[in-house]
């Protein structure tokens, strides 16, 4: 027969918090005057608990176990605790523990401090220290799963008891087992031991890569890259797991790659095999990312911002799963941060972007996280005007105080946050008059030379006055005409050494150089590469004399036939547009409406595409898409008339 002791254990309201009903269970008394007087939250004593009067029979323990196992809820175990605790083995200690786990695990607002507040968890947690030597690994990574999923302190004698015996057998341990441990010990607050072990398990298990992997256990070897690449273990080990990933990668889950992802981002040192691996791992998450859980997208796309590489299939995933689990503003805003600075602004999150603003407006105007300059940014990446843009620029200049801290915190950033309303087509009446003043403008531009940041002036300031001249503003503001023209000057100056790569090209498909004039700006300030002049028939017309120096000041300067086209060649380079859509950024939108405005025809080559062609598509390219512009405005007109 199993023993039993007498002495009462429960308080009514440990009972409540576990949802057992109450009724008396028994403790032995020497327990009981131990756990006394001790804080389970604080040091617990390191008691010597009384060996049993006798050994416990092997019918007696299976017959314990067997409880154990049949147990229906905490309580249960905890009683059988009470009763047979100086007895327990340490297999019955393990069952105990983990079935309290589980009870746990399934239980609804599970109070654990209150357990942790219990004499008969306490009596096993002493228990465990008194058996500890008699644990194997297995049984003590075990224990020490449970605890920590408690949350019980790590300067506890149970955890330091556990703890130091994990050090001992470490070398014994398996790659998994290895694993486990690592993943429990980074959940843990610091402390001598904790760190000890954080840093000794990469080092054992960078010896037992190298001769124990089990290659077959995708993920076992997922993991071990995990800790290989944090811990930064020497390239040969994490090139052979990359290279046995890369041979198993059609064997790897969707739940896997994201784990790849975070590892291989985490590193440093280049390998063979790294680009593929991680390619795959995106279009794998990419494909499956509507069934993943849906807490992997946000850290996903923040360390892809945050290692600056970008994968279009993945971020066009992201952004659909944005939409489709309509995100709050909160985690909207922070995932379009991320995606301004990749270049990646598809139609379909701008939309719901602007959309979320709108639902919570209240909270876009207070918060101090929703920058005015920002948002302003984010909506100007390129030419798309989403549903309710109007209403978000109203709302953004209702943001009152953040505008005021903006203007207070910097004159340079306040212009830039207009000029970049004016390229929205938004003029504020009540902001824009102060700033179009000459005196304002030429301190401001005076205050960005003395940081470095003259040049940024420039480009604010000129944006602001170009988009002065294309919108038909109901103010009709002006902007002043001695700060353009000093501006006007100071681009000039910039731009005499620039290089014009298309030039030689475009002068052999006319017929010669005096069909061309290169490097020629507008009189306020809009730098365009080559201006063409064709008539009716598509002849290009002559702009200066064979072999003569004189060069046109500005394009308004040009003395043309009454029927002669001008057309505006501009090589936008890769940083001229947007990764996705492959579309002009919205600054270089501002020049050629600009030029269109004054009737100019802008025909934009995409310089990368144009210099990967062979060489003799180039100019045949170059002189269709010149002709073409022409001939589309012809068309235009006619079907006008």
């Amino acid at each position: 027969m199993l023993r039993r002791y007498t002495s009462s254990l429960y308080s009514s309201a440990f009972l409540k918090c576990l949802g057992c009903s109450h009724h008396q269970v028994k403790i032995h008394t020497n327990i009981t005057k131990i756990l006394s007087t001790s804080n389970f939250m604080k040091d617990l004593p390191n008691p010597s608990l009384p060996t049993p009067v006798k050994p416990l029979r092997k019918h007696d323990a299976d017959i314990l176990s067997e409880e154990l196992r049949k147990a229906s809820n905490i309580e249960r175990i905890l009683k059988l605790s009470s009763d047979h605790l100086d007895v327990m083995n340490a297999r019955h200690i393990i069952l105990a523990m983990q079935s309290i786990h589980d009870f746990s695990r399934n239980k609804e607002n599970f109070n654990s401090h209150a357990l942790l507040e219990n004499e008969i968890f306490q009596a096993i947690c002493t228990r465990i220290m008194k058996l500890i030597r008699v644990f194997d690994p297995r049984e003590l990574i075990n224990v020490y799963k449970v605890l920590t999923f408690f949350e019980v302190p790590n300067n506890t004698y149970v955890m330091q008891s556990v703890l130091r015996m994990l050090s001992k057998y470490l070398n014994d341990l398996s790659i998994s087992q290895l694993v486990f441990l690592n993943f429990l010990l980074m959940k843990q607050k610091h402390n001598s031991l904790v760190d000890g072990l954080r840093m000794a398990i990469p080092l054992v298990l960078q010896v037992q890569i190298e001769h124990q992997i089990d290659t077959e256990n995708m993920p076992e070897v997922v993991n071990c890259l995990q800790i290989a690449c944090k811990s930064r273990l020497k390239p040969a080990v994490v090139q052979k797991i990359v290279s046995t990933l890369v041979d198993k990668a059609h064997t790897l889950t969707p739940d896997n790659a994201v784990t790849v992802i975070f590892a291989l981002l985490n590193l440093n040192t280049p390998m063979d095999g790294y680009d593929k691996l991680l390619n795959y791992c995106f279009e794998l998450v990419a494909k499956n990312l509507h069934s993943l859980n849906k807490n992997y997208t946000l850290p996903l796309i923040r360390i892809t911002c945050g290692k600056n590489h970008y994968h279009h299939q993945f971020l066009y995933a992201a952004s659909k799963r944005i939409d489709k689990d309509d995100w709050n503003l909160k985690k909207t805003w922070e995932a379009m941060t991320y995606f301004k600075r990749l270049d990646f602004c598809p139609e379909n999150v701008m939309d719901h972007f602007t959309s979320v603003i709108c639902k919570e407006a209240a909270s876009f105007v207070s918060d101090s996280l929703y920058l005015p300059l920002n948002c302003a940014r984010i909506l100007s990446s390129t030419d798309y005007c989403p549903p309710h843009l109007a209403e978000v620029l109203t709302l953004l200049c209702s943001c009152k105080k953040k505008i005021d801290d903006l203007k207070n915190s910097s004159n340079l950033l306040y212009t830039k946050f207009l000029s970049t309303l004016a390229m929205l087509g938004h003029f504020p009446q009540n902001m824009l008059p102060e700033i179009l003043n000459e005196d304002y403008l030429f301190s401001v531009w005076s205050e960005s030379r003395k940081i470095g940041q003259s040049t940024n002036f420039e480009s604010f300031a000129l944006s602001l006055a170009w988009n002065l001249e294309i919108y038909d503003q109901q103010n009709k503001f002006t902007f002043p005409t001695p700060v353009l023209k000093s501006l006007v000057q100071s681009v000039c100056e910039r731009h005499e050494k620039v290089d014009y790569p298309l030039q030689k090209f475009i002068e052999n498909g006319l017929g010669g150089e005096h069909f061309l004039q290169t490097g020629i700006m507008t009189r306020d300030g809009v730098l365009v590469d080559h201006i063409v002049a064709m008539r009716r028939g598509n002849y290009p017309v002559a702009l200066h004399q064979e072999n003569s120096d004189s060069r046109i000041t500005s394009i308004e300067d040009l003395n043309l036939p009454t029927d002669a086209k001008i057309v505006a060649v501009i090589a936008a380079t890769e940083d001229q547009y947007i990764k996705h859509p492959e579309i002009l950024r919205n600054w270089m939108n501002v020049k050629i409406k600009y030029l269109k405005k004054k009737k100019l025809i802008p025909v934009v080559i995409n310089y990368k595409n144009w210099r990967d062609l062979p060489d003799r598509e180039k100019i045949p390219y170059l002189m269709r898409e010149i002709n073409d512009s022409t001939a589309e405005l012809a068309s235009s007109k006619a079907n006008i008339l």
